[in-house]
């Protein structure tokens, strides 16, 4: 399989059963039209709650905070995580701009910088391979990119419910985007690299011990997919750090691209892993609240080891 992901809207999704989630995405996009001021102003209010609470979320933020910065005080981790919980409920409302509002409205809202390091590593036709972590604004990032520059991601797909898939993938494809499923043939990826599409990569995710090795993290042994150097290699690219970010008080995205890394070998994979954390945590210490801090980072364990998350 190396054909992209593009489902197409059939009248089965509008059965009964989905009616909740299609609820949802109208709420989505009532939210979507109303003024920036007042989404900010609900995003306050939740991210206000979630800071109170006791949620599974919040402990394990908690315990990665903890893992990762050592050196905070519990209440720098926590004023950390209020951050953290004030730029999710503010990107988490304004989805639904990007299922209906238009190209120019999406553009107002960004600012990026380094571009031109892009477009000098790709004026002789050197691909290009975008190292981002999972930003809470990843979405609009890549929404963004896609109205001036053609890409492509490999991502998990909803194939546990139709209408998710289907709301999810039009707002990933509606510009010059592509997306592959993560358990899809590498081969179309590796074509649309070369053709000159930029690939949106995420290798941050925790997939199991199956295909990865354990490299450090923050100081803490990370499950990590090492072959972001051979697919740099076959794709005949470049890979260019980049960080996204959205503050609650301008209103306001930003992408950032930095230099590429050019010692990743295609080789040791052990030494690729190790550079491809080293680069995230650089890019998270440029803002941390932007990370998804919920989510299990260290969930796989090397043998042996405690599980990080009991009681999460």
């Amino acid at each position: 399989m190396s054909s992209s992901h593009k489902p197409a809207f059939r009248r089965r999704l509008l059965a009964p059963r989905f009616w909740p989630v299609w609820l949802a995405v109208l709420f989505a996009g009532l939210l979507a039209i109303v003024p920036g001021r007042l989404r900010a102003v609900l995003g306050d209010r939740l991210a206000r709650m979630l800071c109170r609470g006791d949620s599974r979320r919040k402990r394990i933020a908690l315990t990665n905070l903890s893992l990762c910065y050592p050196q905070f005080s519990q209440q720098e981790r926590l004023r950390l995580l209020c951050a953290h919980s004030r730029v999710l409920t503010h990107v988490f409302l304004g989805y639904g701009q990007l299922l209906l509002r238009s190209a120019r409205h999406l553009r107002r809202q960004f600012d990026i910088e380094g571009l031109d390091i892009v477009e000098r590593v790709s004026a002789d036709g050197t691909g290009i391979i975008l190292l981002t972590p999972h930003s809470l604004a990843l979405e609009y990032a890549a929404q963004r990119l896609t109205l001036d520059y053609p890409m492509v991601a490999v991502v998990r797909l909803h194939h546990d419910n139709d209408v998710l898939d289907w709301v999810v993938t039009r707002f990933r494809t509606r510009y010059q985007g592509r997306i592959y499923d993560n358990t899809a043939n590498v081969l179309g990826v590796l074509k649309q690299v070369r053709a000159g599409s930029w690939l949106y990569y995420l290798p941050d995710e925790d997939r199991g011990d199956n295909n990865a090795v354990f490299a450090l993290f923050y100081g803490i042994p990370k499950a990590t997919v090492p072959t972001l150097g051979r697919l740099a290699r076959s794709c005949r690219a470049a890979v260019v750090p980049m960080m996204t970010g959205y503050s609650p008080h301008t209103r306001r995205f930003l992408i950032r691209f930095h230099e590429p890394l050019t010692t990743l070998t295609g080789e040791d994979m052990q030494q690729d892993a190790a550079m491809v954390n080293r680069a995230i945590e650089r890019i998270l210490d440029e803002d941390r609240a932007q990370y998804m801090w919920s989510a299990k980072i260290f969930r796989t364990r090397p043998p042996g080891a405690p599980d990080l998350y009991r009681g999460s």
